[in-house]
């Protein structure tokens, strides 16, 4: 099944799929494909991905508008005329090893077919059977071995393409014909390796790019014309190891006021760039499997986003809960696993006033002090499990709505000497792990069994 971007998924949706009705009655068509593929008739989708086929199999004609998912196939060619007998809205071909396109391969849907997945094929040209689908909103055609883009095709396709995802390591330089689809409002570049795009690049965008996803390139820098694209709402950096988070910043220098969401993994940064400290729309910042050690002092000024309500890192260096978090008001949930804090002091967490979830899983772990969860007044939920705490920390005494503790596989020692001081806590949350010197014994079972009889 195809990943499709966010922008993507959206437009589909709105413009769903069809089913004729007739006097009240919904006619199901005949399947288009034979088996092994599957349909769906009310729906009027083809189910056929990963079915080990070498060449498309035999098409009928059916009525209506199809989607068809042919993805995850060894298909090399689409001959000519293939889908003259059904209309097509969305066709999905990704994953293949299609090298050849028939000139009319698409004959009957080129005012139909808006959606388009090639991507992951063998082409090495944009073929022309593409300029004839006059209605075609959005095409994926990255990882394929294409160097540049056809002005023909681009010329025809420039008043009906919205999205574009492209780019391979056979692409060595900014297609020049780009400037021919002034209306894209998102772009989605892949594993071009070349270091820089034209300064200007994306002034042309200014008025109506909102998506901008860059995964696994070889930049080093951001052209400053992304300071003009002042729409822009949601970013991705993904496996961009050459791009630091001085050289994002420097290049964004504007800030992004209608970002909403933001992600990056796997790009090696060792800091979050601050493009996003004037963004006070924000919603979602996504961190995961960063080397980060830092957070910058500016990356979140006070009196933040107030749409900021959970904030996930995975996968960093982080040692401790950075202090600048603390100006986020409106954050609800905190999660930073798999990271390296070894110990929560009083005032890591003594701003986070809002605070109902706490996630610390799968950090070396050892110590909390005693009042660091004193102003949290709110949290509910704290995740402990897969860390070297050794006992249950008393400072969970002080966080009054505490409702469930997750110690799983946190080698707690469970004595009258260590957890005898629970006996007077009333009103327990729920534990979940074991006793690591029990056998297994649950940590709930001890402390409703064992604690009572503690002296």
């Amino acid at each position: 099944m195809a990943r499709y971007s966010q922008s993507v998924t959206a437009i589909f949706m709105i413009f769903g799929n069809c089913i004729n009705t007739i006097y009240g009655v919904d006619i199901i068509p005949d399947c288009p494909l034979p088996l092994p593929c599957e349909c769906n008739g009310n729906q009027q989708t083809v189910y056929c991905s990963n079915k080990n086929l070498s060449s498309l199999p035999p098409i009928q004609k059916s009525e209506g508008k199809w989607t068809f998912y042919l993805d995850g196939n060894g298909i090399e060619t689409i001959p000519e005329n293939y889908f003259s007998g059904v209309s097509i809205n969305f066709l999905s071909l990704e994953n293949n090893a299609i090298s050849t396109i028939g000139e009319n391969a698409f004959l009957g849907s080129e005012n139909t077919l808006t959606f388009f997945h090639l991507e992951y094929n063998k082409l090495r040209e944009l073929p022309s059977a593409i300029a004839k689908l006059k209605q075609l909103i959005a095409i994926s055609i990255q990882g394929n071995p294409i160097s540049d883009f056809p002005e023909n095709v681009l010329r025809n396709l420039s008043s009906s393409l919205h999205l574009l995802s492209f780019g391979s390591e056979s692409m060595t330089r900014w297609p020049k014909t780009m400037h021919l689809l002034p209306n894209l409002f998102s772009i989605d570049l892949y594993d071009v390796q070349f270091p820089e795009l034209p300064d200007d690049v994306f002034a042309l965008y200014k008025n109506n790019l909102t998506f901008l996803n860059f995964y696994n390139t070889g930049l080093t820098k951001l052209p400053s014309s992304l300071n003009d694209c002042r729409l822009i709402s949601t970013m991705t950096f993904q496996g961009n190891k050459k791009l630091s988070a001085n050289s994002i910043t420097e290049s964004i220098t504007e800030g992004l006021p209608f970002l909403t969401s933001i992600e990056f993994e796997d790009n090696g940064l060792t800091t979050l760039p601050s493009i996003f400290s004037k963004s006070d729309k924000i919603g979602r910042i996504y961190v995961n499997n960063e080397p980060i050690e830092y957070l910058r002092g500016d990356i979140f000024p006070p009196d933040f986003s107030k749409y900021l309500y959970y904030l996930p890192f995975n996968g960093t260096r982080l040692t401790r809960i950075p202090s600048v978090l603390s100006n986020l008001d409106s954050l609800q949930a905190l999660s930073i696993t798999n990271s390296q804090i070894f110990e929560i002091q009083d005032n890591d967490c003594s701003r986070f006033f809002n605070l109902g979830v706490l996630f610390l899983s799968y950090n070396p772990l050892t110590q909390i002090s005693e009042n660091a969860f004193m102003n949290n007044k709110r949290l509910g939920d704290l995740l402990l499990d897969h860390t070297n705490l050794t006992t249950i920390p008393k400072a969970l005494l002080k966080a009054q709505s505490l409702q469930t503790v997750d110690m799983t596989s946190s080698p707690v020692e469970c004595t009258c000497a260590s957890l005898g001081w629970m006996k007077s806590w009333k009103g327990i949350p729920s534990f979940y792990g074991n006793c690591v010197n029990l056998n297994g014994t649950s940590l709930m079972t001890y402390l409703k069994n064992e604690v009572p009889n503690c002296p």
